[in-house]
């Protein structure tokens, strides 16, 4: 317990899910947690910013909620400036807004989708690492930590064209970010969290073939608190595989 004590970390797309699984156990660690998601649900899907704040405060964290858009760089700015406002300061970034589409060919997939899909999992980290990282190098450490998924390099996985294309962008963006901010002693890796019980995933029908292997997105709170207290000097650059915690790495 009280491994992230005083740490301010940031959680997108934290209404439901892997992000609010993650908000929790960031909080039950001890960390000032700062959740932010739209202020609905594009998809309709089930979970609130209340719902997560409420969550956490009925288990004893702290947490600011603040709604804001990944997408939209003024309101990340805005989302950013608050937070240096309450806390003074940011030390963890965890990039885990995103969108999925499986099972579209490319001629299913017209040009508005393919640029929703990668502006939300592509652009949305990158103007959400950019704005924490002028705070994250003043301090001289900080830890960003992206989502990224087997789909990424195995065709195998099913994943398609676009939601493939748009987390292998996602793995790029996470190791060449790692080597421009290593200087200043900022962390940045990525974790596929492998397959999740989650309401974006019940949504998908074929998900019920593995259902019963999918694992809470809980599991995944040991793993990412561990990324969370790296830095530049003990652990970046990385892809980590959720389930070889404690076995390849985080050792």
């Amino acid at each position: 317990m009280n491994q992230m004590q005083d740490m301010v970390a940031i959680v997108t797309g934290a209404s439901r899910g892997l992000g609010k699984a993650i908000a929790l156990e960031f909080a039950s660690e001890g960390a000032k947690v700062v959740i932010c998601a739209r202020a609905t649900s594009p998809t309709g899907l089930a979970g609130t910013l209340d719902e997560t704040t409420q969550a956490i405060q009925d288990a004893g964290g702290e947490v600011l909620p603040l709604v804001c858009d990944v997408t939209d760089d003024d309101q990340v700015q805005e989302m950013v400036r608050q937070v240096e406002e309450h806390y003074g300061r940011i030390d963890v970034l965890f990039n885990n807004a995103g969108a999925m589409v499986l099972g579209a060919s490319i001629q299913e997939i017209d040009p508005e989708s393919w640029d929703r899909i990668m502006t939300v999992n592509v652009r949305g980290p990158y103007l959400c690492s950019r704005a924490v990282l002028p705070a994250m190098i003043r301090q001289g450490r900080g830890s960003i930590i992206n989502i990224g998924s087997r789909m990424a390099d195995d065709p195998k996985q099913d994943g398609g064209v676009l939601y493939s294309t748009s987390k292998a962008a996602v793995h790029m963006f996470t190791f060449c970010l790692a080597a421009e901010v290593r200087e200043y002693n900022v962390a940045v890796n990525v974790i596929s969290p492998g397959s999740l019980r989650t309401e974006g995933s019940a949504a998908i029908p074929w998900t019920q073939r593995d259902w019963h292997e999918r694992v809470e997105p809980s599991e995944v709170g040991p793993s990412a608190v561990y990324l969370a207290k790296q830095d530049a000097k003990s652990m970046t650059g990385r892809l980590v595989m959720r389930a070889e915690f404690g076995k390849t790495w985080g050792i």
